[in-house]
């Protein structure tokens, strides 16, 4: 038999000519608005691993709102690997259409920002991915993480790695009512009220205030105070469908303006080149989150760490470095 006709080898070639053409079903990344769908194309190779393809937008209301327009945003890049992992998990692992996703843990390490440059036409990024850990119970999985390397426009970009956790969609409401005792309110329902003193988009580097997520914000030493802001729940970006909790997303947003923050102004560039993120408890919608940002002695380059505390509890902690 003809080895290219194999389904190895068929797998292998399909996963090296990915499409940009059309986007996947939003449903398969969990997304409700098309405009917030960036995986055009995904291609399982064998049990653990897949390649997958994002069309990285040139201008965007929320991840193409930044002063200086020469890079794209490092969390777009994120974003489209949390849709590569929520498309395999889906595609390739067996979680049923049914299954709610929470990210526990993700690092991004970009060991070329400057492959992050804008060219004429839209990004093309292709991520190759790899299954490191699979849980699963009575059958259904329960837990799954990746590691990822990152080509942009055919430069090689970084790797990535994300630990999720699955749940069926059922179970995961009942424990929602249970831990509320009752009905859970959404981003879709609360109001949107300032936590404290809106901050200036422009200090967050940011022009539209709706991109904004830090209210009350203080210097405190080297550091800074904030609270996560409701008025993020207006933005259908962060908060693309009615979630119950603070997406982890929303936390690294938060994270990085606060290091923008504390950098300061000048003209070196104020891209997110690492990023690692721990989301340790449902962060509930309407509860105040404190923000706390110091620096982290002796990194490579300028590097903050946020932790995001409710109820005297650690929710989140996020580190941040600029380059």
């Amino acid at each position: 038999m003809d080895t290219l006709t194999t389904p190895s080898a068929t797998a292998v070639a399909e996963a090296a000519a990915l499409a940009y053409d059309q986007t996947v079903p939003r449903g398969m990344v969990h997304r409700w608005a098309l405009s917030e769908v960036f995986l055009t194309d995904s291609h399982g190779v064998d049990e653990t691993r897949f390649a997958s393809a994002a069309q990285l937008p040139q201008s965007h209301a929320y991840y193409g709102d930044h002063p200086d327009p020469r890079w794209y945003d490092t969390l777009l890049v994120l974003e489209s690997c949390r849709q590569a992992v929520t498309h395999a998990a889906h595609a390739y692992q067996g979680a049923p259409a049914s299954t709610t996703f929470m990210v526990t843990s993700w690092w991004l390490e970009l060991t070329d920002p400057d492959a992050l440059a804008r060219g004429e036409r839209p990004g093309q990024l292709r991520i190759d991915g790899d299954v490191t850990r699979r849980q699963a119970r009575g059958g259904r999985l329960r837990r799954v993480a990746f590691t990822m390397d990152l080509t942009l426009d055919g430069s090689p970009l970084g790797r990535l790695g994300m630990d999720v956790s699955c749940t069926p969609t059922d179970q995961y409401h009942r424990l929602r009512a249970m831990q509320r005792g009752g009905a859970v309110p959404t981003a879709f329902t609360l109001g949107a009220e300032p936590a404290g003193e809106p901050l200036d988009a422009a200090l967050a580097g940011r022009r539209d205030p709706v991109n904004v997520v830090l209210d009350g914000v203080r210097r405190a030493g080297d550091g800074l105070e904030a609270e996560l802001s409701p008025r993020s729940f207006r933005n259908r970006s962060m908060y693309d469908h009615p979630y119950d909790h603070v997406p982890a997303m929303v936390f690294s947003e938060a994270a990085r303006q606060s290091a923008l923050l504390l950098a300061g102004p000048g003209s070196a560039p104020k891209r997110a080149v690492s990023l690692r993120g721990d989301f340790r408890k449902f962060a509930e919608l309407d509860q105040p989150v404190h923000l706390t940002t110091r620096p982290v002695d002796g990194a490579d380059s300028p590097t903050w760490r946020t932790a995001a505390v409710q109820q005297d509890a650690v929710v989140a902690e996020v580190t941040v470095s600029l380059g």
